[in-house]
């Protein structure tokens, strides 16, 4: 039988990898923004844009909780993610959150992989590779990355005229930073997908899930990470943030 995605799944999808692009694009019209008080004071070493980053992140994962499924509809899921946790010498602490509708994957918050129940009926190899890239994204720590990127741009308090005069670079540095994440995702997905005996055919079919025909801010090209992938070797450096391909 062919394996099913629903038919919005690129809407979705595009939707969840643009959410970087909104976060930026949201920061123009903030209102001045500190540590939450009820988390208490904000130290000297977090500026109050991580504050801002983390409720953001703590907002979406209680909007997607509520699309929660049951447990023996994520329990094939868990034993991928198991799979692929157990050929990483360093295993991230992961937290396990499959949803109902539309075809979804993504990291919140540097430990909570979010996807939708529709990723179980993909083949085995595209699906090993969807959930072996978000998890590399949290072994190599990309959302602290992120998170270090808008702290030393954003470094005071967030207020629009602030953002407004760092908006133009913020997205260049931020676009760059997370283009270089997706390589070296791709790249632990492909180490992952080779210790469990599949090939590049499975990385080529999980990319065309939702092809990309160009470049985003927050992905390079369907075109572009296929490439470099047949480059890479086993060496791929922990973040590729300022490797990209061109």
């Amino acid at each position: 039988m062919p394996h099913v995605i629903p038919a919005d799944r690129t809407s979705r999808w595009r939707l969840t990898v643009q959410g970087l692009l909104a976060l930026w694009l949201s920061l123009l019209s903030l209102t001045p923004v500190a540590a939450d008080p009820a988390a208490g004071a904000t130290t000297g070493d977090r500026p109050p844009i991580r504050e801002v980053l983390d409720r953001s992140a703590q907002q979406r994962l209680a909007e997607l909780s509520r699309h929660r499924v049951d447990a023996h509809l994520s329990a094939g899921i868990q034993a991928d993610v198991d799979r692929i946790l157990g050929q990483m010498a360093v295993k991230p602490a992961i937290d396990l959150l499959v949803v109902d509708g539309p075809f979804h994957a993504e990291i919140l918050g540097g430990h909570v992989l979010v996807v939708s129940a529709s990723v179980a009926v993909l083949p085995e190899g595209e699906r090993l590779f969807i959930l072996a890239h978000e998890i590399g994204h949290a072994a190599m720590g990309h959302w602290g990355e992120l998170c270090e990127l808008y702290g030393r741009l954003i470094p005071g308090e967030v207020r629009q005229d602030l953002t407004d005069a760092i908006a133009p670079q913020l997205g260049r540095e931020a676009s760059a930073l997370v283009h270089g994440h997706e390589y070296a995702a791709d790249a632990h997905a492909w180490q992952i997908l080779r210790s469990l005996g599949h090939g590049m055919d499975s990385v080529l079919a999980a990319l065309q899930v939702v092809p990309n025909l160009g470049d985003t801010p927050t992905h390079p090209s369907t075109r572009k990470r296929y490439a470099r992938l047949r480059l890479v070797g086993e060496n791929e450096p922990r973040s590729a943030a300022l490797k990209t391909a061109e």
